[in-house]
C-alpha cells in the first residue's frame, strides 16, 4: 500500500517512515480496543492501492471489518481516535487525480445500480437508452483519466532514496516468513 508499510503476513511496518512519525497514527496503535488492526482497517479502506479500492465505501466498509473483526459492523469504526486517522490517512495521501477516479467509479456504480433497477416497458425506453449514452460518455472520460493517471507513472513517497541496509533487508525477509 501507498502510505503503511505491510508484511506478507500482514502486520505493519513500525519502523516505515509513515507509522509511528505521525501522532494520529500513533495514538491510534495505542488507544484501548484499537491497535495495529484499526491501523489496518483505515489503510484497508482508504488507501488508493487497497486490494478493496474495487468496491463502494458501504460494501467496502462492510467487507474490511469482517475480514479484521469478524463482523460486519464493527463498533471502533464510531470512535474519534480512529475517526482522527482516517481523517489524517486521507490528507497525506490525496491525489487529485486518484480523488476523480474515485468519483467517477462512484458514479458508475449508480448508474448501474439504477439501470439494474429499472424496468423497461414502452414508456421508459427512450429514458433507458438516454442512460446508457451518459455511462458511455462517463466511461470514455474514465478511460481517459486512467490513461493520464498511468501515463504518471507509479505513485512516488516523499522522502529520501534510501535502501534498507543488509541487516533491515534480511529482517524484512525474516518478517515475511
Amino acid at each position: 500500500m501507498y502510505l503503511l508499510k505491510v508484511s506478507k503476513k500482514g502486520s505493519i511496518h513500525k519502523d516505515a517512515d509513515s507509522v509511528m512519525i505521525i501522532p494520529e497514527f500513533t495514538k491510534l496503535m495505542k488507544a484501548e480496543g484499537m491497535g495495529e488492526t484499526a491501523m489496518k482497517w483505515v489503510a484497508l479502506m482508504y488507501d488508493y492501492e487497497s486490494p478493496y479500492r474495487y468496491l463502494s465505501e458501504g460494501e467496502r466498509e462492510k467487507a474490511v471489518s469482517k475480514d479484521l473483526y469478524d463482523t460486519y459492523d464493527w463498533k471502533g469504526k464510531k470512535k474519534s481516535v480512529l475517526q482522527a486517522a482516517v481523517d489524517k490517512y486521507k490528507k497525506l495521501q490525496f491525489d487529485p487525480l486518484d480523488e476523480q477516479l474515485a468519483a467517477f467509479n462512484a458514479k458508475i456504480d449508480q448508474f448501474t445500480k439504477y439501470m439494474n433497477s429499472m424496468m423497461i416497458n414502452d414508456d421508459n425506453a427512450e429514458s433507458l437508452q438516454k442512460l446508457m449514452i451518459g455511462i458511455e460518455k462517463i466511461l470514455k472520460t474514465r478511460q481517459t483519466l486512467l490513461d493520464v493517471i498511468e501515463r504518471r507513472g507509479e505513485r512516488q513517497k516523499i522522502v529520501g532514496d534510501k535502501q534498507l541496509s543488509f541487516l533491515e533487508s534480511k529482517l524484512d525477509r525474516d518478517n515475511d516468513k
